[in-house]
């Protein structure tokens, strides 16, 4: 049956058909010359020529036949019908088990999976006709469906990682421009407001709310986070400091933690180093505020330039970081904790810091040492 399962539909149709009503003309002559002999032995014989049909003899008597003789005379003419009817419907069956069943099963299953949202599956057909090209084409087409969801699921995912990083983001350049309007109103009530005060504040304001409307630009403009544009411009590493110090100071003001900023390689202030302000700001803040939200009492930041490399490092008196995210590294929503009743927290702040570090061609180190958990960025400036 393999060479008929490997014919095309026309050739394998034909070919049934044919046996089969060779099978029905065999059978039509036998049962012919069956009769013929039952008539000769009882003394009565019919003739068969071709084109004249069945021919009585001139002897017989027509009025005088026995009703045996009038059976056979019908079998004899009915029989030969029969079998050629018997043998196309034999050769429909057969067609239809050898070429149709397999494959039509097959598809109907596959399409009912289809309909149920269910496409781990496999279409696999022995037959190289044209229903057996239809179930690869159909093979084919989940395959491309299975790929298209998984496409699909991943821009879901990658808008999920998105939007969790846009609020992530936003909450620490909102924390220090709300620690800048306090500090604000709490010298204006203490009437310790002095024009270079207001500057400054002001200053910080602008520079935040600039950064912000900066920051929506960009998240607005990209599908994925590592489509974030890298813009390095120089900047003196005297100012680098200072206003990572006000930072600091905004974002631990109402957190009851003490933050100590070592700031090394003092001769080196006056240099201008190339960096993305904005993605060094970023990672900066989420480092303290991770810090911050684990710490006892204390965090320690320390930053400095180690040749080609500027390294800043957040050091927290907490329980240090999880085997989770030691073993798995800074992975997108993985939390140190075990989550928090509000949800305010997605998993998100190290797996950002992480692919900034690496926009600016360098790496985030972690790991636990005996006063808490250490992260240390470093990013390439030189």
């Amino acid at each position: 049956m393999e060479w008929l399962r490997k014919m095309s539909l026309k050739k394998a149709f034909l070919c049934i058909t044919i046996f089969f009503l060779l099978i029905a003309l065999a059978l039509s002559v036998l049962s012919i010359m069956a009769i013929g002999r039952i008539n000769k032995q009882n003394g009565y014989s019919i003739e068969v020529k071709i084109g004249q049909g069945i021919v009585l003899p001139e002897n017989s008597p027509k009025t005088n036949t026995s009703f045996l003789d009038n059976t056979l005379m019908i079998l004899q003419l009915i029989l030969p019908v029969v079998f050629v009817i018997a043998g196309l419907l034999t050769a429909n069956f057969m067609f239809y088990r050898i070429k149709l069943k397999q494959p039509l099963t097959l598809l109907q299953a596959g399409a009912e999976k289809i309909m149920d949202n269910n496409l781990d599956f496999i279409i696999q057909s022995d037959s190289n006709d044209e229903l057996g090209q239809l179930c690869n084409s159909f093979e084919k087409m989940r395959v491309q469906l299975l790929e298209n969801n998984r496409e699909l699921w991943r821009q879901m995912e990658e808008r999920k990682r998105l939007n969790a990083a846009f609020s992530h983001d936003l909450r620490n350049p909102v924390t220090v421009l709300k620690g800048s309007v306090k500090l604000l109103r709490k010298r204006l009530s203490n009437n310790a407001l002095t024009t270079q005060n207001i500057e400054e504040s002001i200053s910080l304001i602008e520079e935040y709310a600039a950064r912000i409307e900066k920051y929506i630009e960009a998240m607005s403009g990209v599908q994925r986070l590592e489509q974030l544009q890298f813009s390095p411009e120089k900047i003196y590493y005297e100012t680098v400091v200072k206003d990572l110090k006000d930072s600091i100071h905004l974002l631990t003001m109402d957190s009851g933690i003490e933050a100590e900023v070592e700031a090394e390689d003092i001769f080196e202030w006056q240099k201008s180093v190339l960096l993305d302000k904005a993605m060094l700001f970023n990672i900066a803040e989420n480092l303290i505020a991770n810090a911050i939200r684990f710490a006892k009492a204390k965090i320690r930041v320390s930053i400095k330039l180690e040749e080609k490399m500027l390294v800043l490092s957040v050091q927290d008196d907490g329980p240090g970081f999880s085997q989770d995210i030691l073993k798995k590294g800074a992975e997108p929503f993985l939390r140190g904790d075990k989550g928090n009743e509000k949800g305010t927290h997605f998993g998100m702040g190290l797996y950002i810091c992480r692919l900034l570090c690496e926009k600016h061609n360098g790496s985030l180190e972690l790991q636990n040492t005996n006063d808490g958990a250490l992260a240390t960025a470093r990013l390439k400036v030189l």
